[in-house]
């Protein structure tokens, strides 16, 4: 996308704590932070799970839901759909924010090996 517009990456990372927690731990979303580097641009954004999580399966608990976020007057803003927004004003230098949804997990946490979720910790997946 930077090649193609005038926007700059400033955050591209593993979600931490998106992954359902469970005997096998669900995937962990993404977080995506863009920058406009035009002089203005209106932004829009369709994408789901914003209502209703990535369910867990067989005891395990449920991901993350998606989170959308934008630079308003200062702040962070959420769109009232949850994920989807169109017609967002934005000026050079403010900021869109995409958290994607993680996995639900499988099985009972209780049964994760404690060498993995040591290994969570660790890597960050999981705070």
């Amino acid at each position: 996308m930077e090649a193609a517009y005038p926007v700059r990456y400033t955050q591209w990372a593993l979600r931490p704590n998106s992954g359902g927690a469970g005997e096998h731990r669900g995937g962990l979303g993404a977080i995506y932070e863009i920058e406009l580097l035009e002089a203005s641009a209106e932004a829009f954004v369709f994408a789901e799970r914003a209502r209703f999580a990535p369910k867990g399966v067989l005891g395990g608990e449920d991901g993350a839901m998606n989170r959308i976020s934008y630079q308003q007057n200062g702040n962070f803003v959420q769109p009232p759909l949850g994920s989807k927004v169109v017609g967002v004003p934005l000026v050079r230098g403010q900021r869109i924010r995409l958290e994607s949804p993680g996995g639900g997990g499988r099985g009972d946490k209780a049964l994760r090996k404690p060498a993995a979720a040591a290994r969570d910790r660790r890597l960050g997946y999981v705070t």
